[in-house]
């Protein structure tokens, strides 16, 4: 008697996509570096085997992806993918799984505090004037709100930057798109920028001090003030992110 299971049919990947894989393997193990120049379209069709097109989309796929750059009109070349692109291209996936701002928040409160934390141990003597500079402006902008926001989000980047962890960096690009924005609300409805200059004092004391349990605690008050300036001004903390 014949089984009545059934089986799937199997699934051929397109051409391109298995000619990008094959490209974006080469580039991820080492075997072709960051400034590296790829062989050109033609080269390349000829060694997979496959027509121009199928490259060109291939290679399409790559550059969306921030891997491969121009160098010319024709040739490219391997490059490291900007934390910016690498925001974007999370941030719009987040968007369609609609993430909520608590899942951010969750997020950043796990992040944030490290940044903290880590920037007490490595913050350069340049990095720390930094941090002193955004300090200055921020208390000569507390009741233009748009440019609190800026020094704000500028504040925690220059935090996350004095950590040389380039897994942070990567971890909080998107949240750079989407959920720190979300101060801006925040601010126009409860001008809180007094306590936007304690906290970020606070830091950059414990950062410029070497501690790092002062630095983990105040970012810690700080998330903590943003998701009350959300409950407080009822702008949804538990809906999805708009972008």
């Amino acid at each position: 008697m014949a089984t009545s299971v059934s089986f799937d049919r199997l699934s051929h990947q397109p051409a391109y996509k298995v000619v990008s894989e094959k490209i974006r393997n080469a580039i991820v193990s080492g075997e072709i570096q960051a400034g590296d120049l790829l062989p050109t379209e033609t080269d390349l069709a000829e060694q997979f085997g496959v027509t121009r097109s199928t490259v060109r989309e291939a290679i399409r796929l790559l550059e969306h992806g921030g891997i491969l750059g121009r160098a010319g009109r024709k040739r490219l070349v391997v490059t490291l993918p900007g934390t910016e692109a690498i925001g974007r291209s999370v941030s719009s996936a987040m968007l369609m799984h609609q993430v909520t701002f608590e899942e951010l928040w969750q997020v950043a409160m796990g992040l944030e505090p490290l940044a903290g934390k880590l920037a007490c141990l490595s913050a350069t003597t340049e990095e720390k004037q930094l941090l002193a500079d955004n300090l200055a402006r921020t208390a000569q902008v507390m009741n233009d709100h748009d440019a609190l926001l800026e020094v704000e989000i500028e504040f925690h980047n220059l935090v996350a930057e004095a950590t040389h962890n380039n897994a942070l960096l990567l971890a909080r690009a998107p949240l750079n798109q989407l959920f720190y924005p979300a101060w801006g609300a925040i601010i126009r409805a409860l001008s809180p920028g007094k306590r936007i200059l304690v906290a970020h004092r606070h830091v950059y004391d414990a950062i410029c001090a070497g501690d790092q349990d002062k630095a983990e605690e105040w970012m810690e008050k700080h998330m903590r003030d943003f998701r009350r300036g959300i409950e407080m001004g009822n702008l949804g903390f538990d809906q999805p992110v708009q972008g």
